[in-house]
């Protein structure tokens, strides 16, 4: 009689071991959505942010606002006469720098 009743309590342990395994999945799967979810709002944040920051550069770079400021600290257009131009030395050697090779 031993024997039927360690079964019974063999079956059960696996059925319960099987339903916590199945129940901490969901848990974990449920947990897992959450956390992607709050990562979708976080970069839907940062883009709204960055395109935020793209316009405030333009707005600052443009010609016209950098004008203003210039007038503003008291910049002035050089007269001709005093503009010096510089001759332009032929270096053999290419630029090394991304920077340096733009201009």
């Amino acid at each position: 009689m031993t024997k039927p009743r360690s079964l019974k309590y063999a079956a059960l342990l696996s059925a319960g071991t099987i339903f916590f395994i199945f129940a901490w999945g969901n848990v974990q799967a449920t947990r897992l959505g959450y956390n992607i979810e709050e990562l979708r709002k976080e970069i839907a944040n940062l883009e709204t942010g960055n395109n935020y920051l793209k316009k405030e550069i333009q707005t600052f770079m443009s010609p016209e606002r950098l004008q203003a400021e210039a007038v503003k600290i008291g910049l002035v257009y050089p007269e001709p006469d005093s503009i010096v131009l510089l001759e332009e030395k032929a270096t053999d050697k290419p630029a090394k720098g991304w920077l340096a090779r733009l201009f």
